[in-house]
């Protein structure tokens, strides 16, 4: 077989394989479809649909969700219904998903990649300067994230920017210390050793031998650090840290509903709480059928 067929063969395999296990999954292949119905539907509605999460209506303060249909008129008005000052809650529902999912994501995927990079680094060169990294990631890591988050966003003020800033400043860390950790208990193996004296440089090391063997993990800690942002956004947001009044965020709008659950308007808490356990619960079954897919594909 020619070098060139094999390269081809082996990028297909490569593809294929891994995503074909993930899809005989019948739970994380659910899962994912209904993240992407999700999305698409936060997107669709946003870009799509004339939402005003600001407007107050008058006369229309705790109006019940309405869910009545008819060929003429389509799907009721409001239907979601209203919060006390007449705001619509199906609008102000998906723009609150997207500021906390939008601002979770770009958290996780900067502070993953910074993490990772610098944890790739520290644990294939092995001079001063990365025996200082290893020394100062450790000591922000001996700290709990959202305490870090708390002190920058009390320090910068509270705002969507400054959130996605300190969370991505609280996670580095985390992905630093796991990628440093899983790289040095791999090359620590024998086979690892072979290639080091077969003559191959840090680089091919680990993109060779190293990134095929921890690539399941990498992303199965992501997905777990995008869940832990998705919280820690929510969770300024209840504590009125994370975006200012009247923008709509899940956390914010279970803080600001919290006194008019006892009057019987529950929806108002209960659809951005639900919200936040469907992101978090169908993110960490993908994050676990990728990881297992990848792994199964490997041995």
């Amino acid at each position: 077989m020619a070098k060139t067929e094999f390269l081809d063969l082996r990028s297909k395999y490569l593809k294929v394989k891994w995503w074909r296990i993930f899809k005989n999954s019948w739970l994380p292949w659910y899962a994912f479809i209904l993240l992407v119905v999700t999305v698409t539907l936060i997107t669709v509605s946003i870009c799509c649909f004339n939402l005003n999460p600001y407007d107050q209506q008058s006369g229309e303060f705790f109006k019940k969700p309405n869910f009545t249909f008819s060929f003429r008129d389509g799907i009721g008005e409001l239907i979601l219904g209203t919060d006390d000052l007449g705001r619509d809650v199906y609008a102000r529902l998906m723009y609150g998903c997207k500021n906390t999912f939008l601002c979770a994501f770009a958290a996780a995927t900067m502070s993953a990649s910074i993490g990772y990079l610098i944890g790739c680094i520290a644990a294939l060169y092995n001079n001063t300067v990365t025996r200082f990294i290893k020394s100062f990631i450790r000591t922000l890591h001996s700290y709990t994230p959202i305490i870090l988050v708390f002190a920058i966003v009390t320090v910068l003020g509270p705002s969507i920017k400054n959130t996605m800033w300190a969370i991505t400043v609280s996670l580095v860390p985390r992905f630093t210390n796991i990628c440093f950790n899983l790289i040095t208990e791999e090359t620590r193996k024998e086979y690892i050793t072979a290639v080091t004296l077969d003559g191959a440089g840090p680089l091919t090391l680990f993109k060779m031998s190293v990134y095929p063997n921890i690539r399941d993990v990498l992303i199965s800690q992501y997905t777990k650090g995008l869940t832990m942002a998705i919280l820690d956004v929510t969770s300024l947001g209840f504590l009125g840290l994370c975006v200012k009044d009247p923008e709509p965020e899940l956390g914010t709008m279970i803080a600001e509903n919290m006194d008019l659950v006892y009057t019987g308007n529950y929806w108002l808490i209960a659809l951005p709480g639900l919200m936040i356990v469907l992101f978090v619960i169908l993110i960490n079954i993908i994050g676990d059928g990728i990881r297992t897919a990848m792994h199964k594909e490997s041995t």
